[in-house]
């Protein structure tokens, strides 16, 4: 266990998502998930700004890659953008204190990282106690490239371009993997998976189920332990066994701990909610974004 005072100072950066700071990091310090895994920017406090930040130095190559009627000379500008998003991304968010805290507090609080890049300007951060999961998250992380690969070389005119940008989403045994190595239930990971594979929407399902428990009494938001977690149903007993553990053990860290946990939860819930407009909402830009960048 480190130092407890550590945990004071880790309340009060602000560098750091609450929530993150709790899910991310405590419950992986105090055993409660194997892993978990922080998207940048999108998890960083100041995420909006600093994606504001990038298309702006963007856009004047993006303008000359949308006028560029030339097929070879529209491929080379694209070739140059992605090297040029990249120095972007290194510049704005690699070089903030904000990308610089993870990499602090996951050394203060004796966690390893691996640092996956997902597109020229998104990275995803795993933080980890066992030594052995770096290597699963390796052959993992490969697997989606081969995965994308497939994916691009099958394409088609018509195929959804959300679909093709996150192929790895509709492939059953690499969700299921992924799930496994960030703790999740099995039921609510086997759940997912069957979900994604069988073309029925995820969001919908848990949102529409949530909808149905709240008008009948009472949700336990316990059972949304973590972020972005979608429980098989909202009384899965296993997912509230976690949330209720994880209380606990905040709790007996710091009562404060627990009562920002508490929050928290409530909080996942609500997204898991609102997850068909959120989605909604993702898919309208990515759609736009995935016109115009490569």
């Amino acid at each position: 266990m480190c130092d407890v005072r550590w945990f004071q100072e880790l309340k009060e950066d602000p560098r750091l998502k609450t929530r993150v700071k709790v899910e991310n990091y405590l419950l992986v310090q105090l055993g409660m998930r194997p892993c978990s895994q922080t998207t940048m920017p999108v998890d960083l406090p100041d995420a909006e700004e600093m994606g504001s930040t990038i298309d702006r130095m963007m856009s004047p190559k993006m303008g000359q890659i949308k006028g560029e009627p030339d097929p070879r000379r529209r491929l080379a500008a694209i070739a140059s953008l992605k090297k040029e998003m990249r120095a972007a991304y290194n510049q704005v968010v690699k070089g903030s204190e904000q990308y610089r805290a993870h990499l602090d507090w996951a050394d203060t609080l004796r966690l390893r990282t691996r640092i996956v890049d997902v597109r020229p300007t998104v990275q995803e951060m795993y933080v980890f106690k066992e030594r052995r999961l770096g290597g699963e998250l390796k052959r993992l992380m490969k697997e989606r490239e081969k995965i994308r690969k497939r994916a691009y070389a099958r394409a088609s005119p018509g195929m959804d371009r959300v679909r093709l940008a996150y192929s790895e989403e509709f492939e059953g045994s690499w969700l299921r993997d992924l799930g496994e190595i960030l703790g999740y239930p099995e039921c609510c990971v086997d759940a997912y998976a069957s979900d994604r594979e069988g073309g029925l929407n995820v969001e919908e399902r848990a949102a529409t189920q949530l909808e149905e428990s709240l008008r009948a009494g009472e949700v336990d938001p316990m059972a949304y332990y973590v972020g972005y977690f979608f429980p098989c149903t909202p009384d899965c007993e296993t997912a509230l066994f976690k949330g209720k553990e994880g209380l606990s053990r905040l709790a007996d860290l710091d009562p404060s701990w627990g009562n920002l946990y508490s929050t928290i939860v409530v909080e996942n819930m609500e997204n898991i909610r609102r997850q068909p407009e959120i989605i909604a909402r993702y898919r309208a830009k990515a759609q736009g974004d995935l016109g115009g960048r490569p």
